[in-house]
């Protein structure tokens, strides 16, 4: 895929420039449609599709639902957001798509011409899938050096974001459905849907709670908290469940220290 990444013509063109316009057709072209056979996955925010060029290069595009309270000022300082991210443990933007369509659709009983935005967002395709399939899948016996290089690899990303960026950014939303995996096993965290760009190190609140139930900390569920501490405990949890599977999360409250290291063995 690197080789290709070079090309004249290329989808993903310069790897080190910034992301770059794909128009909704070649989108179309390249995702047969968005059909359902080239869904990798999907959430809140958007479904996401596998785009093969001719060339046999990949790419990911999230299709951002349309129902969204997303206005053309939020998709830019989102865009802005995450372009602005180079590391090699988050996932890298490559390209954008902001077009309007005039469509038939139905509206309050009665067929109308009107002007439809679609909005997306291309990433950087990761051949191993996301980390909770990783995790889920017991027939897959990865051993201990390649889940630490994975702890190692995501906890890099969050010092990156919480230590690099000026101002800092809150994921929000770390999972292991959120977290990647390139063809050499490396991670690299994605998804920003609910990240937020704060200013300076301090505790924030919020009246909307935000993220996954049993990765979200006390300290938000109670108060609507958020901090780089809300990463942290994120983090946490995915830590466990790297180290002892699902059901060993699940048993690690239970149990007392030492069984939990003779589960982990």
């Amino acid at each position: 895929m690197g080789s290709r990444m070079s090309k004249k013509g290329s989808i993903m063109g310069n790897v080190t420039g910034p992301p770059k316009a794909m128009p909704l057709h070649l989108l179309e072209e390249i995702t047969d449609g968005f059909s359902k056979d080239r869904k990798l996955g999907g959430g809140t925010y958007g479904d996401v599709y596998l785009g093969v060029h001719k060339d046999g290069e990949k790419i990911a595009v999230k299709v951002l639902k349309n129902d969204l309270d997303l206005d053309d000022m939020e998709f830019e300082k989102e865009y802005h957001n995450i372009a602005s991210l180079h590391h090699k443990n988050i996932v890298r933007l490559i390209g954008y798509c902001h077009e309007t369509r005039k469509e038939f659709m139905t509206h309050n009983g009665r067929t109308v011409f009107a002007e439809k935005t679609k909005r997306m967002l291309c990433f950087e395709y990761m051949h191993n899938g996301s980390l909770d399939k990783f995790i889920s899948d017991e027939s897959n016996g990865h051993n201990w050096l390649t889940r630490y290089a994975i702890i190692k690899g995501i906890s890099e990303g969050l010092e990156y974001l919480h230590e690099k960026l000026n101002p800092p950014m809150y994921h929000l939303d770390l999972k292991p459905a959120n977290v990647l995996l390139d063809e050499n096993m490396s991670p690299k965290i994605a998804d920003f849907g609910l990240s937020r760009l704060v200013g300076g190190d301090k505790t924030h609140f919020t009246e909307n709670r935000i993220g996954t139930l049993g990765y979200i900390p006390p300290e938000h569920i109670d108060a609507g908290a958020i901090s780089t501490k809300s990463d942290v405990y994120s983090f946490g949890v995915v830590i466990i469940k790297i180290m002892a599977g699902p059901d060993g999360y699940r048993r690690s409250s239970e149990i007392s220290s030492q069984q939990f290291i003779d589960l982990v063995r």
